[in-house]
């Protein structure tokens, strides 16, 4: 008897992610190259964004933590924990890893300022340094979810990018990025998550965790 193995098809969702993420990276990037100043749109949104009460710094605070390097390491940790799936945590760790990696990368051929460093008027609610473009807590943020993502239950799946989503919008609210910089961050951990789910194998549906 011959036993067939299984194929690991690549979801048409993935594809849609690899190119989408690399769209959203690129035209954010080209944005930011081709316009020196800051676009009056994007400026509105932050200031939108920036302006809102003080009282959410302490709300959002916690959530943006997942997007730094040492947030990610927990939530690596956290991922093996509870679904004790090496190959989805090792995904995770690669995915983060080159995220963040990356963003450094392109933060110094870019080197769009900060927005304290563009526009006036800005509430500093923490004191970051160096150059904007793009956010590396979003890039990390979304190549999680983007990893975590269809390996978890379906009803959870949105969670996961929404709290990227938190963490992207925090990044703004707390003065450190514009919003194409979390776009263009955003697009890069897509981008990064999806490869690596490729490179390790979990294409397709991934692997489910067992819920007991």
């Amino acid at each position: 008897m011959v036993v067939g193995s299984r194929r690991r098809n690549v979801c048409r969702v993935e594809v849609v992610a690899v190119l989408g993420g690399s769209v959203v990276l690129a035209g954010s990037w080209i944005v930011v190259v081709v316009n020196h100043d800051v676009p009056g749109w994007e400026q509105a949104i932050f200031e939108r964004v920036n302006n809102l009460p003080d009282a959410l710094w302490p709300v959002v605070w916690g959530p943006m933590q997942l997007g730094s390097l040492a947030g990610s390491l927990v939530v690596v940790v956290v991922t093996f924990v509870v679904t004790r799936q090496r190959r989805l945590t090792l995904t995770a760790l690669g995915g983060s890893q080159v995220a963040w990696w990356s963003a450094k990368a392109v933060k110094a051929l870019v080197a769009r300022g900060r927005p304290s460093a563009l526009l006036v008027d800005v509430k500093r609610r923490e004191q970051a340094t160096g150059v904007g473009y793009v956010s590396g807590h979003a890039a990390v943020a979304f190549a999680l979810a983007t990893v975590v993502a269809p390996s978890i239950p379906r009803a959870w799946r949105p969670g996961a990018f929404g709290l990227a989503s938190v963490v992207a919008f925090a990044r703004l609210y707390s003065s450190a990025h514009l919003p194409l910089d979390a776009v263009g961050g955003a697009g890069l951990g897509v981008l990064s998550g999806t490869v690596f789910r490729w490179a390790f194998g979990l294409g397709g549906e991934g692997l489910p965790v067992r819920v007991r």
